[in-house]
C-alpha cells in the first residue's frame, strides 16, 4: 500500500506491505512510518498486488 499527497498518482510520502488476516473481515493493525508533511492534503491509499481479483480490505486509518 502507498500513501500519497495530492493525487493517486503523486510520488509516495510512505509505504508499506499488508499480507492475509485469514479472512475479509479479521483486521489487524498494521503501523508505518510515514515522513512527516505540513500543510492541507488530499490523502490517497494505492494499493497494488499484481492479480486482479480483489484482495484488500481496508477498515479504518489514522494519523498521529
Amino acid at each position: 500500500m502507498q500513501v500519497r499527497l495530492g493525487s493517486p498518482t503523486a510520488p509516495p510520502v510512505g509505504s508499506f506491505a499488508i499480507a492475509s488476516t485469514g479472512g475479509w473481515q479479521s483486521w489487524r493493525t498494521v503501523p508505518a512510518d510515514i515522513g512527516r508533511t505540513t500543510g492541507t492534503h488530499d490523502v490517497y491509499l494505492t494499493f497494488d498486488s499484481g492479480q486482479p481479483a480483489d484482495f484488500a480490505n481496508l477498515n479504518w486509518f489514522t494519523f498521529g
